[in-house]
């Protein structure tokens, strides 16, 4: 029996083998493998996952929060076009639904989706044909290997809960070195009152039970502000933004517009 097949069967109650019952709750990292990570999780429950993800998204409202934060950066440049590196994308959903707005509001966005599984590629370029739009996928270990470069900008959401703190400097540098400059990227934030809203949206918005474990393992493993404001001031010695975005996540930003206006290192 595989690692994820002996979490799932576990799974009787809200949160499983996520036990908030210690003192020591929410007050540090907690960062454990999730199911999702699990190379032996089967094709069909990784698809159902993807899917109870990209759910949470729609809801969660990431995408045009991130897509604003895009959008100045694309206003800025003279050609009105912007190529766009997202890095470990899962379903691409999120990218994706960029590409779709950009379209819209009639500037062009070439987008990059770079994730370590066969199976988050395919889904992407699923979802990218559903929706009719084009999108380039890549399969790439982006701690391990070199990510491509040459972007005007490099984005990443929901990742970074995964990785320990020299994991996510060496990420961060990456993909500074891949972009031309800006970054825009969006994670969970550790509470305990954001654990809760997590337990509950994971719950109501997806059967999957993937999700209803990967989702509460995510918000234990995830920062503060405050320590990944330091990690990225640290890595990127640049002006570095980081804003609370409801529900449950911060947004950070790295660009010329924010070197420009002396934002500080976090707020």
């Amino acid at each position: 029996m595989t690692q994820s097949h002996r979490i799932l069967s576990s799974l009787d109650t809200i949160g499983g083998s996520n036990d908030c019952s210690k003192v020591s709750f929410m007050k540090k990292r907690d960062l454990q493998p999730e199911l999702m990570d699990d190379p032996d999780l089967p094709e069909q429950d990784h698809r159902w996952a993807l899917k109870g993800l990209a759910r949470l998204n729609r809801f969660s409202g990431v995408e045009g929060l991130m897509f604003r934060a895009i959008r100045r950066i694309a206003r800025s440049r003279a050609d009105g076009k912007l190529s766009l590196l997202d890095v470990a994308s899962g379903s691409g959903d999120v990218p994706i639904g960029w590409v779709r707005r950009a379209e819209k509001e009639g500037w062009r966005l070439d987008v990059t989706l770079v994730d370590n599984r066969q199976v988050a590629c395919d889904e992407q370029q699923r979802i990218a044909g559903k929706v009719g739009v084009s999108v380039k996928s890549l399969q790439c270990d982006c701690l391990r290997e070199t990510l491509p470069s040459g972007f005007n900008v490099v984005t990443s959401s929901l990742f970074f809960h995964h990785l320990n703190d020299s994991e996510v400097f060496q990420l961060l540098q990456a993909m500074q070195l891949a972009s031309s400059g800006s970054m825009v990227l969006c994670d969970l934030e550790r509470s305990k009152i954001n654990f809760a809203l997590v337990a509950l949206a994971s719950r109501c918005l997806t059967r999957s039970p993937v999700v209803h474990y990967d989702a509460l393992a995510s918000v234990r493993a995830a920062f503060t502000i405050d320590e990944f404001g330091s990690i990225a001031r640290s890595a990127l010695a640049r002006p570095v933004r980081i804003q609370r975005a409801v529900p449950c996540r911060f947004l950070v930003t790295v660009d010329e517009v924010a070197a420009e206006e002396r934002i500080p290192a976090f707020v």
